[in-house]
């Protein structure tokens, strides 16, 4: 069985990790993943990306791949020379709790890169399907069960804005944007893809016919997912040295203002096009420079190939 997360015994170090054992959902040792990452949540876009990595010296020909018993698929190799990891964590913010707390447990010591590449839906109407936004900062909309219990409160509660890596953001929007349509957006973040997001279901006393003027009275969102906030959230609350830079995109593959859908074959091409674009701009990432003018004690983390 899987030794758990072992504690820190002083923040300002790197957390201890076990030398032999794998981490509890990922399944993953130390050494399997690389300073930079990207997630996705379908297992397929995944296997997609992963095509266009080479293997690592280490893995003697083959590309290390993994999948663990609690829905996570790791592929760890090259891209332009660069070592690089794609995950695929099926969807919500557990799954993401998972994955960037023991990616920080056995990726390499010091600073690393987590993006989030996912679809969504859109809020904005002119904001057509097919864009590609890069979220710069997120709303966590959560059920306030308390609600249902004793009556307090609103149905529905929205928080501050956490806000994304700026550099990173910036960094992403420019690369996305030289192959397909990307904007810069706020996004909000729910807890579940139905009631949180709006959806009736005549089954469910949900109470969210207006939850979504309800959020556009509190935040402008371009886009409605599941997962930024947690990223951007953990990744904002790790410490020096092994502090985590995150950013987040997301394909609008539904307009929730004017009904559009996305046809699946522009779809595909346009998942295809930003996915590649988002490898080039992960690889291309300096590890030092988007933490510039905070300390990180012992610096970067990146891999010798």
């Amino acid at each position: 069985m899987a030794a758990p997360l072992s504690a820190p015994t002083d923040p300002k170090r790197p957390r201890p990790r076990p030398s032999a054992s794998r981490v509890l959902h990922l399944g993953l040792p130390p050494g399997a993943l690389a300073s930079r990452i990207l997630t996705v949540g379908d297992p397929a876009r995944a296997a997609l990306l992963a095509s266009h990595l080479t293997p690592r010296p280490q893995d003697k020909g083959r590309l290390f791949i993994h999948s663990s018993s609690r829905g996570f698929t790791t592929y760890t190799g090259l891209f332009l020379s660069t070592p690089i990891s794609i995950i695929s964590f099926g969807m919500g913010s557990q799954m993401i709790d998972f994955l960037v707390r023991e990616s920080r447990d056995v990726a390499p010591p010091g600073p690393i890169v987590i993006i989030s590449y996912g679809s969504a839906g859109g809020l904005k109407r002119d904001v057509e399907v097919g864009t590609c936004v890069i979220i710069e900062k997120s709303y966590n909309v959560t059920r306030n069960s308390d609600h249902w219990t004793n009556g307090s409160g609103t149905p529905y509660n929205i928080s501050l804005p956490v806000p994304a890596n700026p550099k990173l953001s910036l960094h992403l929007l420019q690369q996305v944007k030289l192959s397909s349509p990307c904007v810069l957006g706020e996004s909000a973040t729910t807890c579940s893809f139905y009631s949180s997001q709006a959806r009736t279901d005549g089954n469910f006393d949900d109470k969210n016919g207006g939850l979504i003027s309800q959020i556009q009275k509190t935040c402008t969102p371009t886009s409605m997912e599941m997962e930024s906030f947690h990223l951007l959230d953990l990744a904002r609350s790790t410490r020096a040295p092994n502090k985590i830079a995150s950013a987040s995109a997301v394909v609008v593959v539904a307009n929730r203002v004017t009904g559009e859908v996305v046809e699946g074959r522009k779809l595909a091409e346009v998942e295809g096009r930003v996915g590649i674009a988002l490898l080039r701009a992960v690889c291309g990432v300096d590890l030092g420079e988007v933490w510039e003018g905070e300390d990180l004690n012992d610096g970067e983390s990146d891999e010798s190939v």
